[in-house]
């Protein structure tokens, strides 16, 4: 049986069908922005490859802690392909990562949020969007770098200024501008934060493993960086950061496959 995953993050929507194996056979990707576009694309492309019958779940940014996000999508979507469940773009990529384990992961691309397990409940740090951005996320990051350079990003949008991350990274990799390390490890101490006060919801622990995701968090620099700032930084604990090798999409199609099979026994 085919499966599709969808994975609508912050910037770009992904929409892959996997085989009976989990090969990814198709994948379309395209920017993301309104949920109306969304659904519209969505829709034209499953109609271009007669994939309406093929169980879906859909990882949508937001979709945790706004309800409307969930009611919109299953009001528009649900009588037109075979969509099994709206989750969490957070809760997916947890899910490409442990499976339906538990563990920490981090997302850090144009927002940032730690999504984590505790008697089978997803819980989240972060996430909440502010208007200067996520602490530690692409836009956050954007905004010092912009502010401080006194560059008008009034009437831009959050993904244009996220990318801005990319130039704070490579003059700090590669200049050691003084700025952009400063604004680095700034971002890690809020990210550092993160880990904190959702270490404060376990008995103590002396290791702990954490999934990383998100365009920023695929940079190496930005990664080794962050592992050394943490580990300073969190005391009476070892910390391991890891690329999880599978994606979002995957994750949200397995557990089409297993919502489906629940609902056909």
């Amino acid at each position: 049986m085919y499966a599709i995953g969808i994975d609508r993050g912050g910037s770009y929507t992904r929409i892959s069908v996997f085989d009976s194996s989990f090969n990814e056979i198709k994948t379309h990707n395209f920017i993301s922005d309104s949920l109306e576009n969304f659904v519209k694309e969505t829709l034209s492309y499953y109609a271009s490859i007669n994939a309406e019958k093929i169980p879906t779940v859909i990882s949508c940014k937001g979709a945790m802690t706004r309800k409307e996000i969930r009611d919109y999508l299953y009001n528009n979507l649900n009588s037109k392909i075979n969509l099994k469940k709206v989750i969490s773009d957070a809760e997916g990529a947890h899910r490409a990562a442990f499976n339906e384990g538990n563990g920490f992961l981090i997302i850090v691309g144009t927002g940032s949020v730690l999504i984590y397990k505790k008697e089978e409940n997803y819980l989240i740090e972060g996430g909440k969007n502010p208007p200067n951005g996520d602490p530690g996320s692409g836009k956050w990051i954007g905004i010092k770098y912009l502010t401080e350079n006194k560059t008008d990003f009034n009437n831009w949008n959050d993904q244009k200024i996220a990318s801005y991350t990319t130039e704070v990274i490579n003059k700090a990799k590669n200049d050691k501008d003084e700025l952009c390390i400063k604004i680095l490890n700034e971002a890690f101490d809020e990210l550092c934060k993160l880990i904190k006060q959702a270490l404060t919801k376990f008995e103590k622990l002396e290791e702990i493993n954490i999934a990383l995701i998100g365009g920023v968090t695929s940079d190496e620099y930005f990664r080794n960086e962050l592992n050394k700032y943490a580990n300073d930084n969190i005391q009476n604990i070892k910390v391991k950061f890891f690329i999880p090798e599978t994606s979002i999409q995957k994750a949200s199609a397995m557990y089409a496959i297993k919502l489906n099979e629940e609902k056909n026994k």
